[in-house]
């Protein structure tokens, strides 16, 4: 397994004052800083994104890895840790932030992004029986002492979603050619896939509201739905599968679902992206929101065919009341923010820049002090592992080790 560390890219005066670093910790001056951006830095914190395909959170991952580069926050764990993982974590800062209200110091900053699916789905499945009240149970223990605990979710117009999901995940599938000697339960093709994006869709009911309750069978949204056998060298459709019973969004799940997102911190819906994103930052304490949002554009073909976009109607009634239900608390929370922040929400986004055909939201960013590197390379040129005193763990990122092993 290869491992990514953190280190200092501080080697040279000119980058160090290219980015006017303080001598003694390494964090970026406020004077650097945007005039939209509230220089507050938490000195105790822990934040939760609960991540859902194609709705725009390979983008927060993004922005959460910057700020692990800038030196101010950290993020140790894959989004789809274990429990013990979980639990070593909480440990880890209860510990830092207890040291921190007792003796001062630096105390413990934390995000970590829930997705689920690799290398463990536990906390997707537990996300609002374990984690979501873990969190209040925190918030009301150490929210006293001064440490701030926040979480976050972020859904998507159902339509965009499907259309989304489809091109990344399913197409390709679909277009795969089934070769005679492969006879697998589950071969690639249009015949076991579907044909298009509507044969594919009418069996995927309510995609993100399933995600998101964790226990939805939301590996089925990414596995073939037809039957299909070998008849000597041909490969033959039976039937449609059928969605178990068990996988589908009834009225208890819903009420659960909004029973459970009016905890929520901060709530926002992707067309209301970059409101959600700099509310998100401005509440958790990140002070460096710019982002190139990823993906744009990739699979822009003109207007959805209106077939298309009656068949996802059809099969996300839920989905829809969850966007609508998610849009009404953004609202909710952007128009209780005050004036100060709806003036600096907007000069975030006029600082919008251009530059090599992509667009920078709120700006360019200033060049960060450390960098992610491969393990063996760094060894091999004597680079040391750069370990910032607020961290719990050593490695301090985890999704940049998951970058690494995944893309092996």
């Amino acid at each position: 397994m290869r491992i990514v560390l953190l280190f200092s890219a501080l080697l040279g005066a000119c980058l160090a004052q290219v980015v006017q670093v303080h001598a003694d910790d390494l964090f970026i001056q406020p004077s650097v800083l945007p005039e939209y951006v509230d220089d507050r830095l938490p000195q105790c914190a822990l934040h939760v994104f609960r991540h859902i395909s194609k709705t725009g959170g390979t983008t927060i991952r993004f922005v959460f890895d910057r700020q692990t580069v800038m030196g101010e926050w950290e993020y140790p764990l894959t989004y789809g840790f274990k429990p013990h993982e979980w639990e070593g974590l909480l440990t880890r800062w209860k510990k830092a932030a207890d040291n921190w209200h007792e003796k001062g110091g630096k105390g413990p900053r934390v995000l970590v992004e829930i997705r689920g699916v690799w290398p463990d789905n536990w906390p997707a499945e537990t996300f609002f029986t374990d984690i979501l009240p873990k969190m209040q149970e925190l918030k009301e223990e150490y929210g006293p002492k001064g440490c701030e605990l926040t979480t976050s979710y972020l859904m998507r117009e159902p339509i965009g979603q499907y259309i989304s999901f489809y091109n990344y995940y399913i197409k390709r599938e679909q277009e795969k050619e089934v070769k005679p000697g492969e006879r697998r339960s589950d071969p690639p093709g249009k015949l076991s896939w579907g044909h298009d994006m509507k044969e594919w869709a009418i069996n995927v009911p309510d995609m993100q509201m399933r995600e998101v309750m964790g226990t939805k069978c939301y590996k089925q949204f990414r596995q073939p739905g037809y039957d299909v056998q070998w008849v000597g060298d041909k490969l033959e459709r039976k039937g449609q599968k059928i969605v178990p019973k068990q996988c589908l969004i009834r009225k208890q799940e819903w009420l659960t679902f909004t029973k459970m997102m009016r905890q929520v911190d901060v709530v926002g819906v992707t067309s209301m992206f970059n409101d959600f994103l700099f509310m998100l930052c401005d509440k958790v304490g990140m002070r460096h929101p710019q982002y190139i949002r990823s993906n744009e554009g990739k699979y822009k073909k003109g207007p959805p065919d209106p077939e298309i976009v009656e068949l996802i109607k059809q099969v996300t009634e839920y989905d829809q009341q969850g966007h609508d239900f998610i849009k009404s608390l953004q609202e909710q929370q952007l128009a209780n923010a005050g004036e100060d922040f709806t003036r600096r929400l907007e000069l975030y986004k006029s600082a919008t820049s251009e530059k090599g055909g992509k667009k920078y939201v709120g700006g360019f960013p200033v060049t960060a002090p450390y960098m992610w590197v491969d393990e063996k390379e760094a060894n091999a040129q004597g680079v040391k592992r750069f370990v910032p005193d607020f961290f719990t763990e050593h490695t301090g990122g985890g999704q940049a080790i998951a970058s690494s092993t995944s893309s092996r």
